[in-house]
């Protein structure tokens, strides 16, 4: 692993959970540990640690990462939940993929994937990938796994900044890379459902959906080139 790889760590409390992760990131990785408005701060044994005295949501605690990532020259950038949900290992080895794509995506549904992943919460991402395959063309299995890697160009070629602040920042990012051209792979990330994980809520889970459905019919568009 080279040190022009960043690994970003969007949290929200959790500081057992955060320290277990810190310590399976290999050492010449950086590290940026976004505490989006825990109620007790967070503490970060390594990396550089960025706060919002407030939460502001999933999104824009990415958005944090991803720019310090992008302004240390990071080339390659990781995203790694707080809460332990997504295998470390797995989820930082989806950085090598890189060589061949713009991105790599994590997914439950391949082997070594999720054991167990709740009935709601399966139709409802199985049904919003298969909308987006149909609007773009695609064959992925699992675009809504928050495991995931970028090249800093593919990062760079999208204004994030316009991206919502909530959940559907994963959804729009996505959705603008594919309707740019990007060349997204996707390797299986173990993860589990428990009460240790932060988890979103049914209610919130379907206004996602919709407002996934409504990105697909007008998704974000490139700023600049891929490989530029």
């Amino acid at each position: 692993m080279s040190a022009r790889t960043a690994v970003v760590l969007p949290c929200l409390g959790l500081q057992s959970s955060l320290d277990a992760l810190l310590a399976q990131i290999p050492d010449p990785l950086q590290v940026f540990v976004v505490d989006d408005g825990s109620p007790t701060p967070l503490r970060a044994s390594r990396g550089t640690l960025l706060r919002h005295p407030k939460n502001r949501g999933y999104g824009a605690a990415q958005k944090t990462g991803y720019s310090a990532a992008l302004q240390a020259g990071a080339e390659r950038v990781v995203l790694l939940h707080g809460d332990g949900q997504y295998s470390a290992a797995d989820t930082i080895a989806l950085a090598a993929g890189l060589d061949q794509a713009h991105a790599v995506l994590g997914s439950r549904f391949r082997p070594g994937g999720a054991q167990r992943v709740p009935a709601w919460r399966r139709a409802g991402i199985r049904g919003l990938t298969a909308a987006a395959n149909l609007r773009f063309g695609t064959h992925f299995d699992d675009l809504h796994n928050g495991a995931r890697a970028f090249r800093a160009q593919a990062l760079q070629a999208v204004d994030i900044s316009s991206l919502s602040d909530d959940y559907r920042f994963d959804h729009q990012l996505l959705s603008a890379l594919i309707r740019g051209g990007a060349n997204m792979v996707q390797q299986p990330v173990a993860m589990h459902y428990d009460s240790t994980v932060l988890s979103i809520t049914l209610p919130r889970a379907v206004r996602y959906g919709l407002g996934c459905l409504v990105d697909l019919v007008a998704p974000p568009s490139l700023m600049r080139s891929l490989d530029g």
